[in-house]
């Protein structure tokens, strides 16, 4: 039976919009309306464990879910990449608050780094893009007050050094 390129591409969206989006956002409201936290916003450390938790969960079942198709083997890359990073924040925010927003801009970072490297393309601009995206969102954290300037920049390197070392960990 043969299956159109448009009918895999509506699946791949249906199975990331359901497991990154629908479901976890969902299980938040539930848990606000609930009192399990207190703020949809995730402030405090003691709001975050729980999201954190479940997004790190749902990135592993879509990473499954797509290691198992063997369609595009980066697809499965980013989510088992963001699920050590949701589950390396959480354990980090046991002890202190930090900025995935700046983790995860890190991580892209260092991704779209690789990844022109690794396939010889001969522009600079993603990567130059991606680094000022970067201090774009560690200067709106920083503007909100949503975090301190350590918790900006430790994110920041922690998700680079973890790509990093998942990419060394591949070769």
């Amino acid at each position: 039976m043969f299956i159109s390129n448009d009918v895999v591409w509506l699946y791949i969206l249906l199975v990331v919009f359901i497991n990154t989006l629908l479901i976890p956002v969902l299980l938040f409201w539930m848990m606000k309306r609930l009192n399990i936290i207190e703020s949809l916003h995730l402030d405090s450390q003691k709001d975050r464990f729980y999201p954190f938790a479940i997004i790190g969960i749902f990135y592993l079942t879509t990473w499954y879910v797509f290691s198992r198709l063997e369609i595009f083997t980066y697809l499965s890359l980013v989510f088992v990449i963001a699920a050590i990073l949701v589950f390396l924040a959480l354990a980090i925010n046991l002890f202190w608050k930090i900025s995935i927003h700046s983790m995860s801009m890190g991580a892209m970072s260092i991704a779209v780094l690789y990844l022109t490297a690794v396939h010889f393309i001969d522009a600079a601009w993603p990567v130059y893009l991606v680094f000022i995206m970067s201090g774009l969102v560690g200067y709106a954290r920083l503007k909100l007050k949503a975090h301190s300037s350590s918790q900006v920049y430790v994110g920041f390197v922690l998700g680079m050094l973890a790509v990093t070392i998942f990419f060394f960990s591949l070769l």
